[in-house]
């Protein structure tokens, strides 16, 4: 009972200490660059907003000039003329009609925030289920080692053992060196765990920088699922998934931007206020002269038009950009169909994983305990000389097979899970992992 209680207290600290893959991911999903990156383009984009909308504003230009102007005009009489010229003027414009280029500008924009904001949840959706693949992937080979390692040290036994017997002359030399190239290939295979492991090691770094190991990490367990059959988990996918709702986004950004384009061939109407003051122009001095007896300023005023323009032809350029607009509206409804066609392939296969590793690892259980049981009868027969040691290594290699097997097909369920999580757009919610969207 003492055992058992110290045993425990050893253990709380390490339990205390491993991370759950949702805390992983959280931590990821904050300070992963990519998502800096998509989060300030989203704030990009709201920002560009406010520059769509300025169309339906008034603009307001104050400029003022001097310098020296050397003139011989009809105003003075021919008379050369060296003045410190100032000019200056306050202009008041507003845009009465451009084609509606403002309206679909603005249309364009909000769905470019809209396109961005989706394009943050898409990219928190994948970084989430490529930091829950890397981080099974670090406890699948740790798994895997262990077993290789166990594996390797039975050679070690039983390469003991049979060379005991050997050089005691009851040995057969053949099973020592059978025996010998099975350690070796034993010990090949660990090591080659070991270097799955340590890459596991690094690219689950490269997701969460730090020192991690199997033991810091905590086995996950498969919880909800957004539905029980593979047609509405398609369905699900097809309308939730963030990939998908981004390629809508793009197509609506394309229309209005289509629609935008056409813009420039309509005409273009402004109302325009200006007032102005000049002094010292074309060779008139502002002081006293026969002209301008009093010496007042005599060029300043002020004006309020209507001004109309129509670009009659511009080479082509508007027509162009129309035509560029709709190849590119072509292209996102192509993106779209593609995005669909992959979102429900792949939430397709990741069901039938999660289903057949379900029915995998019954009869995989089934192989581990006959096994088990095998290699103790076997090692009883061997005690009794009932069974040689290679008979013991082949039903070792056996048991062995089989809970590599098991490893395999629980972490293959438990990836196909969170597949099916990410690709029904519900891997945030079901994790309970808080998204931040400035």
């Amino acid at each position: 009972m003492k055992q058992y209680t110290l045993l425990s207290v050893a253990l709380v600290p390490a339990l205390l200490s491993a991370m759950t893959v949702t805390e992983v991911v959280q931590k990821t999903i904050e300070t992963h660059p990519q998502m800096t990156m998509k989060r300030e383009t989203h704030n990009a984009q709201k920002e560009l907003l406010t520059s769509a909308k300025s169309g339906y504003l008034p603009t307001l230009d104050i400029s003022y000039s001097v310098g020296p102007e050397h003139t011989r005009t009809i105003a003075n009489g021919r008379e050369t003329e060296s003045l410190t010229r100032q000019d200056a003027s306050a202009t008041l414009a507003l845009n009465v009609f451009s084609g509606f280029d403002t309206k679909y500008g603005v249309e364009q924009q909000e769905a470019l925030i809209l396109s961005a904001g989706n394009s943050v949840m898409e990219n928190a959706n994948n970084l989430a289920l490529e930091t829950a693949s890397y981080y099974l992937d670090v406890l699948r080979y740790h798994e895997l080692l262990q077993i290789a390692k166990e594996n390797t040290e039975v050679h070690r036994k039983y390469l003991s053992q049979i060379k005991e017997k050997v050089d005691a002359g009851v040995g057969r030399a053949s099973d020592y060196k059978q025996t010998l190239s099975r350690y070796e290939g034993a010990l090949s295979v660990q090591y080659l765990a070991q270097q799955n492991y340590d890459n596991s090691i690094a690219s689950f770094q490269r997701i969460l920088p730090g020192p991690v190991s199997a033991a810091d990490l905590e086995k996950p367990t498969i919880g909800n699922i957004p539905a029980d059959n593979m047609e509405s988990l398609v369905e699900i996918a097809l309308q939730y998934n963030p990939t998908i709702n981004v390629s809508r986004n793009d197509i609506t950004v394309a229309k209005a931007a289509l629609r935008r384009s056409n813009s420039a061939f309509y005409p273009r109407a402004d109302i325009v206020a200006t007032t102005y003051w000049n002094k010292n122009v074309h060779g008139i001095s502002s002081s006293t002269s026969a002209v301008n007896p009093l010496g007042h300023e005599i060029d300043s005023g002020q004006n309020a038009l209507l001004v109309l323009s129509y670009n009659i032809f511009n080479g082509m350029s508007d027509r162009a950009n129309a035509q560029a607009n709709q190849h590119k509206l072509l292209n996102k409804r192509s993106t779209l169909v593609d995005s669909e066609r992959y979102i429900k392939a792949y939430t397709q296969i990741a069901w039938q994983t999660f289903e057949s590793t379900r029915e995998q690892l019954v009869h995989i259980e089934k192989n581990i305990d006959a096994s088990a049981e095998t290699v103790a009868d076997y090692r009883k027969e061997n005690e009794l000389g009932r069974r040689s040691i290679i008979d013991l290594l082949n039903i070792e290699l056996e048991y062995n097979g089989a809970r590599n097997l098991k490893v395999t097909a629980e972490y293959d369920r438990l990836l196909a899970y969170y597949q099916i999580l990410s690709y029904t757009g519900k891997i945030m919610e079901e994790m309970n992992v808080i998204q931040v969207c400035d």
